[in-house]
């Protein structure tokens, strides 16, 4: 979808500690050899809880957003985006967030987008979906944060990759601001939702330390999907929607200026973000993405927040983001800096 009236007025991005995957080799949580072929030198550790995470983040974006003159009112449409715990159980953390961020007295409803892993782009559409359609609303705040503390094996938890910890935040609103979202389009796969579930029956209680690989193997071993289906389908999942974005934004892949993928492992990146496609942008975030893990929901708007604090974007400059999630969905935006 085109959008013709969208910014981006203010990002924020936290993250933890950056601890050498060395020490982790050292302790036994990780293999050399595994860490060899992820290429992860580091990962953000923080002490912080999501919400807490995300506050900060929101902070930075809420006062990035007032150098464009966009204020945060009772009717900011707020989501949050998270796809682990949040500190507590069976506990609104979008509700507690809000109050902090915009006040007690909220003309809307906190709501939280699960998403899995396409946490920014599922937030980001939906907000942008909400300010085209209802013009009363004067701008919309979205937060993502999330913290994989043990028990969870942030190591070895999904394959190709580390969890790292950490939050973003961006104030979405019309009439100006920092980067004009051109179009956002969205893709779902459900053939591979299996995934992430593997074969066990549903469980009535919450699994202490989820094992996505062996679901991943179960799923592989049923037959149902190939891994040679698996990475066709995939392929064809960021192909779709790269192409469908750049042609709702009136662009060639030449003309983007950074691409902002999904922080995974090199091994991973390469067979799932760069082979697909016939041609990437020259600049991508994939080195960051090396030092701080995949921080969940929070990789494409964490990547703009980056972009936006180092001045990595020229005036005009294009940036091509790209999110996958569990499910598994496949989403893509492009946004460009404004050229004032």
């Amino acid at each position: 979808m085109r959008f013709d009236d969208i910014w981006i007025a203010g990002t924020g991005g936290v993250i933890g500690d950056l601890v050498p995957v060395k020490r982790a080799i050292a302790d036994g949580a990780y293999s050399e050899q595994v860490a060899q072929s992820t290429g992860v030198v580091s990962v953000s550790q923080a002490t912080a809880a999501p919400p807490e995470m995300a506050v900060t983040a929101g902070r930075q974006a809420v006062k990035e957003a007032a150098e464009y003159g966009v204020e945060i009112v009772p009717d900011t449409y707020y989501l949050h985006s998270h796809s682990h715990y949040q500190g507590l159980d069976m506990w609104p953390a979008a509700c507690w967030i809000a109050k902090e961020l915009i006040g007690t007295r909220l003309q809307g409803m906190p709501a939280t987008v699960q998403a899995a892993s396409n946490g920014s782009l599922a937030s980001l559409e939906i907000a942008a979906t909400a300010l085209s359609a209802r013009p009363e609303l004067p701008n919309a705040l979205i937060t993502i944060a999330d913290r994989f503390a043990p028990p969870t094996d942030r190591w070895y938890l999904s394959p190709g990759m580390v969890f790292g910890d950490g939050g973003a935040s961006v104030v979405v609103t019309r009439g100006g601001g920092r980067l004009r979202l051109l179009s956002l389009v969205s893709f779902t796969d459900t053939s591979l939702e299996g995934l992430a579930r593997g074969n066990e029956p549903f469980g009535t209680e919450p699994e202490p330390r989820p094992d996505m690989r062996k679901r991943t193997r179960e799923f592989l071993a049923s037959g149902e999907v190939s891994l040679r289906d698996v990475r066709a389908r995939s392929a064809a999942g960021v192909t779709t929607v790269v192409a469908r974005v750049l042609a709702d934004a009136g662009l060639e892949m030449s003309q983007i200026d950074w691409y902002a993928a999904p922080f995974v492992g090199r091994a991973l990146y390469r067979d799932s973000f760069v082979r697909p496609l016939a041609e990437t942008p020259a600049n991508d975030l994939s080195e960051l993405g090396l030092t701080i893990g995949h921080l969940g929901p929070a990789d494409a708007l964490y990547s703009l927040s980056h972009l936006v604090k180092e001045g990595l974007l020229a005036p005009g400059g294009k940036v091509l983001l790209l999110g996958t999630g569990m499910g598994f969905t496949f989403s893509a935006a492009v946004l460009a800096a404004d050229a004032a």
